[in-house]
């Protein structure tokens, strides 16, 4: 017999239809087809994320306020910030680079900081408003475009790149940085978003006293030649992407909106496939321009050279530090053109309808996710060795043509990623493309 306190959900990877209990203290319930994690349960949740959230507020502050680092070159210093580097971009001619950059450093983390520490004290006391799910929302967007980790992994690039120019001192807002990468990391690992919603208001008025639908009522059985389980679009069923909440909706030609949190509903986003053509093909023409024009320009006394990012990978080989030069050529190189042709790859396996390795083709998905913001951390090199090296007339750093493509390589190849659908891997037949095709 099946117990009262399971409900019914569909994974949001795959669209599998499964029974769900309350997982045991600190462990995870993941997805029977795919493995995509479904639910958490993390003692004390709210309360320790609080705590880390108003922490991660502090240090950002600091990180923001105080010295990166100090560059010290015959008798003379010169010192950054975050928003220092950003400016000096900015000063050099790379306007939409900087915004770029103070976008994923200081606004993303930030924004995604306060709304966190917001809604985690206004549900406190539930119900707790209905715009606390509105700003929910907002922060997961936030939090996949903050790249503090990847800002650090820059600044030690830098470091090691201008060592050999002038003596360099870690400031008080690199080790605020890198604490801020922990406090970000420890609030990502200790959050359980469920329990937010089950404290949320419904934006319909008053919540259901019961589940709408039965765990008895749902199958478990095969329903179509290629998906061994029963998935929430064929039962007519469609799962909200902002709460998870799964809902039956009047009209299935316009599901609507959730009635728990009023985001959106969509059976399927299958103007996707077209979107993400458009964005990798966009990413594959900035590609070129990006490994071809210098993306800095060394000036001194005495000379003046122009740095492409493979001339970088082979000084850094050069000098020593080989392990250097294979992170940026494995991040600026290899990754970029790897994602867009992974995602061309999904895409045509999806205009396909292939049956075969979805669960492989799902965890290339997930992997060209999660590294693709990796990409930026060339971006962020060149931004704080420009903002360093200003040492007229002995030594200056410029930006050079090829960072704003290669910046745009990274955003157009993370844009495409999150409009893909990765339930369309799993759609293999007409009929389950849903009542929208």
């Amino acid at each position: 017999m099946v117990s009262s306190s399971q409900e019914v959900i569909a994974c949001g990877d795959c669209d599998l239809l499964q029974r769900l209990a309350p997982p045991p203290p600190g462990a995870a319930a993941r997805c029977r087809r795919c493995g995509h994690t479904i639910a958490l349960n993390r003692p004390d949740s709210l309360n320790r994320t609080l705590a880390l959230a108003i922490a991660a507020c502090i240090v950002l502050i600091v990180a923001n306020l105080s010295p990166l680092m100090v560059l010290s070159v015959s008798g003379r210093q010169a010192s950054t910030t975050i928003l220092g580097g950003a400016r000096e971009m900015w000063f050099t001619g790379q306007a939409i680079t900087a915004i770029l950059v103070v976008f994923c450093t200081v606004i993303a983390p930030a924004v995604h900081i306060g709304i966190m520490s917001t809604v985690l004290i206004a549900v406190r006391r539930p119900p707790a408003p209905q715009w606390v799910g509105t700003l929910l929302r907002w922060s997961e967007w936030h939090q996949s475009w903050a790249m503090v980790e990847v800002m650090m992994l820059g600044i030690l690039v830098a470091l090691i790149k201008i060592a050999d120019l002038a003596t360099v001192i870690p400031g008080i807002g690199m080790f605020a940085a890198g604490a801020l990468v922990i406090l970000v990391a420890a609030m990502t690992v200790s959050f359980d978003p469920r329990e937010v919603w089950q404290r949320v208001a419904w934006a319909g008025g008053a919540a259901p006293s019961s589940s709408p639908f039965r765990t008895s009522t749902v199958p478990a059985k095969r329903k179509s030649p290629c998906a061994r389980f029963l998935t929430a679009i064929e039962a007519g069923l469609v799962s909200c992407e902002v709460c998870g909440l799964l809902s039956r909706p009047a009209d299935i030609h316009e599901p609507g909106r959730c009635p728990r949190c009023g985001g959106a509903l969509n059976f399927r986003h299958h103007t996707a496939i077209q979107r993400t053509w458009a964005l990798i093909i966009a990413a594959l023409i900035c590609y070129i321009p990006a490994n071809l024009l210098p993306v800095m320009v060394t000036n001194t006394l005495v000379y003046s050279e122009k740095d492409t990012i493979m001339s970088g990978v082979v000084m850094f080989y050069k000098t020593g530090s080989w392990h250097l030069a294979i992170i940026i050529l494995i991040a600026s190189v290899v990754i970029p053109l790897a994602k867009i042709m992974a995602l061309a790859y999904l895409l045509v396996t999806v205009q396909r309808r292939s049956e075969r390795g979805q669960n492989e083709r799902l965890r290339l998905y997930r992997l060209v996710t999660f590294v693709g913001r990796w990409s930026m951390v060339d971006v962020f090199v060149v931004t704080f060795t420009v903002a360093l090296i200003q040492m007229r007339p002995l030594m200056s750093i410029q930006p050079g043509a090829g960072i704003l493509f290669f910046a745009a390589v990274v955003v157009l190849t993370m844009i495409a990623s999150e409009n893909f659908d990765p339930r369309l891997i799993w759609d293999c037949t007409n009929a389950q493309r849903g009542p929208n095709d």
